[in-house]
């Protein structure tokens, strides 16, 4: 599973220009007070687009930049792609990777097998490595170090790998055999099979080209992972991929590759992340306003809402596209993007334990409705809203100029997420018309559900060590209610789960009984302040609660239960809404079973 910071808001954009351009983007960034937590650099940052290199003349103070992120509880991702130059360094000396890639023979070879097959990529003529080849995969990892030792970023975004050649197989063309020339060719681009790849005779350790091309981007994000863990032993990072196969969400991440700035490429991206959770990639996003093109306004403020609500949030655009980085546009654009990522925020403990569940039990993290509700037909074609596991649905505006949202709501109890009421009307198995003025959008929270959040920052550094909290939305039965679970853990080990260095707590909660929190599996106590699970519960917002007036409050351990002051207990009587607010200073810890009772 990623890293928790790995589903922060994240940032980039092809070329900056210099570390200048990048210093302001993240100046600007920091001072709209939007949640920020990773910065990217594309390959503008490297040496005349050579891998495992950073241009000292236009990036010099790159690792200063990195330091500063760091500081602000920041991280920092770099692009890398599989082509490597076969040309000397812009200073006439010998390009090491190329040189020692050579002499261990771990380019991807022509069909003689011997001689490392030449294509044209971003530094020109280029060699491709065989990521199938275990020597191929260690001189990954150890120029990976190698560039770590000089720049010390934290993740690594892997591009350009299906493999993708600016020719058509090769600088000497393909041979006019079979595998090049096959008597069927599939529904692809072009009418070539080796057509802006590599020729399909080519030699790879695992067999030719024609039979591994698919596994290309698989077996790098393989090699990937792997280079991480050797610079990183102890933390998951992040590695993002382009290209994926089957398989490819145990290694890496995906985004759904080059969009435009366009309201049906923001309308496709739904069942694009949505068809990824099926083939086992959950942690997977747009780019978010769209890379190629410029995008507006609008098109960007309803891109951000969205994209709050992709497991992976990134905002990324071309070279030659306007700014789009939020801070880049007006007041009310940065104030609607700072209230839905602070949304985010809040609901990151929620997140973060789907995609727990997503790695022990291979369950989606965005899911299409009729996951939920098979036996609904109306579920079946819906693909403009989505659910974050089984307990919140997200219905964004898609269509420029609209201010209201056609919503579909299955047959449950359903709950306005900002408000806490309950959706009005006869909406239960109908398509209801909703508000959604441009700085909002419609987020609603299933009855039956529990889902825990914790106070938001400018970073999960940061959110980390805030209280916990927890939104309880009771279904149509007083004894059953709701229930819903939290995973936590550092936010980074790897094996925290085959160790037990995690907590574990399931919640339950009914009219008639109130709200249990049992600790399934807690790290071994005592636990000093500052321990990644020594955290306060601090606020419990009930949903669908009936009452005649504002009750009294008990709360704490089984057994021993202490009287939450009234002036922390607010009771809205029209909309059945109870507020626990403030209840730090209880030291009701997240570690310990807890108990709540009204009366």
């Amino acid at each position: 599973m990623p890293a928790y910071w790995g589903l922060g808001f994240q940032l980039s954009k092809w070329f900056y220009n210099n570390s200048q351009g990048l210093r302001d983007v993240i100046q600007r960034t920091r001072a709209t007070g939007i949640p920020y937590d990773v910065q990217y650099s594309d390959i503008d940052y490297m040496e005349d687009r050579k891998d495992f290199t950073y241009d000292g003349n236009s990036y010099g103070d790159l690792p200063d930049i990195i330091q500063d992120l760091h500081d602000n509880g920041q991280k920092y991702i770099i692009i890398l792609d599989p082509a490597v130059s076969n040309k000397n360094r812009r200073d006439g000396s010998p390009y090491l990777p190329y040189e020692t890639g050579r002499a261990a023979g771990v380019f991807v070879n022509t069909s003689d097998g011997r001689t490392p097959i030449v294509g044209q990529v971003w530094p020109t003529d280029s060699v491709f490595p065989d990521f199938t080849n275990p020597y191929g995969a260690q001189w990954w990892a150890d120029n990976c170090l190698d560039l770590h030792n000089n720049i010390s970023f934290d993740g690594l975004w892997i591009d350009m790998n299906e493999p993708s050649n600016f020719l058509n197989g090769s600088v000497s063309g393909c041979s006019g055999n079979t595998w090049n020339n096959p008597p069927f060719i599939p529904a692809i681009k072009g009418s070539l099979l080796y057509e802006g790849t590599l020729c399909m005779d080519a030699r790879q350790i695992w067999g030719s080209h024609y039979d591994v091309h698919s596994l290309y981007g698989h077996s790098m994000a393989i090699a990937t992972r792997d280079a991480m863990r050797s610079i990183l032993p102890t933390k998951r990072g992040v590695v993002v991929t382009r290209s994926s196969f089957s398989g490819t969400g145990q290694f890496a991440s995906h985004w759904l590759g080059d969009n435009k700035a366009a309201w049906e490429d923001m309308a496709w991206s739904i069942p694009g992340i949505l068809e990824f959770g099926l083939f086992g990639i959950p942690h997977v996003g747009a780019d978010i306003c769209g890379f190629g093109g410029n995008t507006t306004e609008e098109l960007c403020q309803r891109w951000m809402q969205l994209g709050a609500f992709y497991p992976f949030s990134r905002n990324h655009n071309t070279m030659d596209g306007k700014p789009q980085d939020p801070g880049s546009f007006s007041q009310s654009m940065i104030d609607s993007s700072r209230d839905v990522m602070m949304t985010r925020y809040t609901l990151m403990p929620y997140l973060y334990t789907l995609f727990y569940h997503a790695h022990v039990t291979r369950t989606t993290v965005a899911r299409p409705l009729l996951h939920e509700f098979p036996s609904d037909p109306k579920t079946w074609a819906v693909d403009r809203q989505f659910l974050w596991g089984r307990g919140l649905l997200i219905s964004p505006v898609l269509t420029q100029g609209d201010t209201t949202v056609d919503a579909y709501f299955p047959d449950d109890r359903w709950y306005d997420w900002f408000t806490g009421f309950e959706v009005m009307g006869d909406y239960r198995g109908k398509t209801v018309t909703l508000d959604a003025p441009l700085n909002k959008i419609n987020v609603h929270v299933r009855g039956g559900t529990i889902l825990p959040t914790q106070e938001p920052a400018n970073s999960t550094v940061y959110s980390r060590r805030n209280p916990i909290g927890l939104v309880v939305a009771l279904d149509d039965s007083n004894s059953t209610g709701a229930s819903g679970d939290l995973f936590w853990d550092d936010g980074e080990s790897y094996d925290s789960i085959e160790t037990v260095e995690h907590l574990s707590v399931r919640f339950t909660a009914s009219a008639n009984d109130g709200i249990s929190c049992q600790v399934d599996v807690s790290p071994v106590p005592p636990l000093p302040p500052g321990h990644w699970a020594y955290l306060p519960y601090g606020m419990f917002y009930v949903l669908g609660l009936e009452l005649p007036g504002t009750p009294s409050v008990k709360a704490g351990q089984p057994g021993d239960l202490r009287d939450v002051d009234s002036g922390n207990v607010q009771y809205d009587v029209d909309n059945k809404v109870l507020r626990l607010t403030n209840l730090a200073d209880m030291n009701l810890m997240v570690f310990n079973d807890l108990q709540i009772t009204w009366t």
